[in-house]
């Protein structure tokens, strides 16, 4: 009696170790989204985005998903934008390494915060994700840095004109480069 137990014992300790080692049929099943780029990312109004909204989907295990369907769906009203389709859906799928990126972003005019919300699927099985990103405004220009700059030189250039000129005539001049321009000559 007691070999028998001991028998069933080393094959119960042989099954369970199987069962830890393997993958069972019965294991827990789903998807998971991880947001690879995009997220709190800040765009300028009506510029294509410098980088792809991106995400990788995997299994229960953290494998990569290929072959999964995602869409991206950016706000259809308020701050957001459309994708490469000129559309705010863009549906792709992932390669091997279970990545799908949207390319192609151009916000729309409008600056605020948002979220672009991503649906995976996969033989019956879904995830989803919100991506947090937010519209901001164009830089200004720097041309009244530069006017004021200019405007600034040039006065500078005429005392330095006219204290030479001083000396030798009344009337100033100043000089750009090869042209002269001065007090008309009586």
């Amino acid at each position: 009696m007691q070999s028998i137990r001991h028998r069933y014992g080393r094959l119960a300790i042989v099954v369970l170790s199987l069962l830890i080692t393997m993958e069972p049929a019965f294991a827990q099943q789903g998807l998971r989204l991880v947001v690879v780029e995009g997220a709190g990312a800040r765009n300028v109004v009506q510029q294509i985005a410098a980088r792809p909204i991106a995400v990788r989907v995997e299994d229960a295990g953290g494998r990569p998903v290929s072959g999964a369907t995602v869409t991206f769906t950016a706000p259809s009203a308020g701050p957001g934008g459309d994708f490469a389709n000129d559309t705010p859906r863009l549906t792709v799928f992932t390669g091997d390494d279970g990545i799908a990126a949207a390319r192609g972003f151009h916000p729309n005019a409008l600056t605020g915060n948002y979220q672009v919300q991503v649906r995976a699927e996969f033989q019956g099985q879904s995830a989803q994700a919100a991506i947090a990103q937010t519209n901001i405004g164009q830089r200004k220009g720097h041309g009244k840095v530069y006017l004021i700059v200019g405007v600034a030189a040039a006065a500078g250039a005429a005392i330095v004109v006219r204290e030479r000129n001083s000396s030798n005539n009344s009337t100033p001049t100043i000089t750009f480069g090869g042209a002269a321009v001065g007090a008309p000559h009586p």
